[in-house]
C-alpha cells in the first residue's frame, strides 16, 4: 500500500511526483510526534535519524519544531485524521470512467473531500476488482499543509497512519507472509486499525475508537488509581485489570472475531499469524486479550528489522519503543515507492 495522497502540495499546479531517495517523516499521534529519516543507498533503506517530539494541536494551529538532526527538504506526513473514511469495496469499471471518480463514487463523498485509492486485486478481464479507498476533508489536509507553509521540509505525501503502519509490515515481513492469512492490530493513544490480509492482499480494515486512553480511563474509575498509576499497570502488568481491559475492548474484541470468519470463510484458509505494533503493542493486556479471541499469541515486530541503522540513528531512550515507530517508517518507504 503506497501513499494514498501524492503530491498534496502540488494539487493545483500540476506538477509531477518526485521519487525521492532521502525523506523525513512524520506520524502526527497524541502522544508525540514520531519522526524518521530514510535514506535509499542503492538497494538498500538506511535509517538515519528517528525521534518522538513533543505533541502538537494541529487543530489549533501549533508549528511543529524539528531539530537540526531530522532536517529535510521533504517529508512525508500520517495521523490519525479523526474525521477520515476508509475502506475495500469490489467494483466494475465500465466504459472510460476515471478511478478518482470511482472510488469518490463508492465512498460516497463530496467535493469537499479528497479522495485516493489502490487497487488491491483485479479480475481476468482487469475490468473488475478491489479497491482501498480512502477520503480526507479538504480542510484537514490544508491545515497538515499550513504546517509547512514556509521554509523546509515541503510536504511530499499524506496519508493515514494505521495503513501507513501495514504499508511498513508488508515491507518488513511480507516475504515471510506471502503465502499466509494474517491479522495486523496497530494501536495508539485513541485508535486501534486491524486488517486482514490473505497471501499480502488486504481483504478487511477498519479503525476503532479505542486504545490506550480508554483503557485507562476505564482502570481509572474501577481502581481509582490517577493517570499515571493507570499507564503503569497497563505495561507492566503488575495488577489484574482484566476484568475493566475486557469491558473496554469488547466492542473492538467482538469484531474482530467477525473479521476473522469472514476472511477465512472468504479465502477458504485459517489464520497463521497475528502482529502487533504502536504504542500500546508492550501491553500484556492487549495482546492477552487478542490472543484470547483470534487463539494466536500476537507477535510484536520491530519496523528497523529491514532498515541498515547507521551510527547515533536510534537513541538509547528510543530502545524498546521500536513499534512506535510503524506509522512513520511506513509513510516514509511509500514515499520512496518501496511499498
Amino acid at each position: 500500500m503506497n501513499s494514498l495522497l501524492k503530491n498534496i502540495h502540488n494539487k493545483k499546479s500540476g506538477e509531477q511526483h518526485r521519487r525521492l531517495t532521502n525523506l523525513l517523516a512524520l506520524d502526527f499521534a497524541s502522544s508525540g510526534v514520531k519522526a524518521v529519516r530514510l535514506k535509499k543507498i542503492k538497494d538498500r533503506i538506511h535509517l538515519t535519524g528517528a525521534d518522538i517530539l513533543d505533541p502538537i494541536d494541529i487543530n489549533a494551529g501549533e508549528r511543529l519544531r524539528l531539530p537540526k538532526s531530522l532536517s529535510s527538504y521533504y517529508a512525508a506526513l500520517c495521523g490519525s485524521i479523526q474525521d477520515v473514511q476508509f475502506r475495500v469495496f469490489a467494483h466494475t469499471w465500465k466504459g472510460d470512467e476515471g478511478f478518482d471518480s470511482v472510488v469518490r463514487e463508492n465512498m460516497n463523498v463530496s467535493d469537499d473531500y479528497r479522495a485516493s485509492g489502490r487497487v488491491l486485486t483485479e479480475g481476468a478481464s482487469k475490468r473488475s476488482g478491489s479497491v482501498l479507498g480512502v477520503a480526507i476533508p479538504e480542510s484537514t489536509v490544508e491545515q497538515y499543509l499550513e504546517l509547512f507553509a514556509s521554509g523546509s521540509p515541503a510536504p511530499h505525501s499524506l496519508e493515514v497512519s494505521g495503513l501507513a503502519a501495514f504499508s511498513a509490515f508488508l515491507f518488513t515481513r511480507g516475504k515471510q507472509t506471502v503465502t499466509q492469512t494474517i491479522c495486523l492490530v496497530e494501536t495508539g493513544q485513541r485508535y486501534t486499525y486491524v486488517a486482514f490480509f490473505h497471501k499480502n492482499v488486504l481483504q478487511v480494515i477498519n479503525r476503532f475508537d479505542v486504545g490506550g486512553e480508554s483503557l485507562k480511563k476505564q482502570i481509572q474509575s474501577a481502581l481509582g488509581v490517577d493517570e499515571d498509576m493507570a499507564s503503569t499497570i497497563l505495561c507492566g502488568g503488575s495488577v489484574d485489570v482484566a476484568v475493566p481491559v475486557r469491558q473496554a475492548l469488547a466492542p473492538f474484541i467482538k469484531q474482530l472475531a467477525v473479521y476473522r470468519e469472514f476472511v477465512e470463510r472468504q479465502n477458504k484458509s485459517v489464520l497463521d499469524g497475528v502482529y502487533l505494533s504502536g504504542g500500546e503493542a508492550t501491553s500484556p493486556y492487549w495482546k492477552s486479550s487478542i490472543e484470547g479471541v483470534l487463539g494466536l499469541v500476537p507477535q510484536v515486530w520491530s519496523p528497523f528489522e529491514r532498515l541498515e541503522i547507521a551510527p547515533d540513528a536510534f537513541s538509547e531512550n528510543l530502545k524498546g519503543q521500536e513499534p512506535r515507530f510503524a506509522a512513520a517508517v511506513g509513510a516514509a518507504l511509500a514515499g520512496m515507492e518501496d511499498v
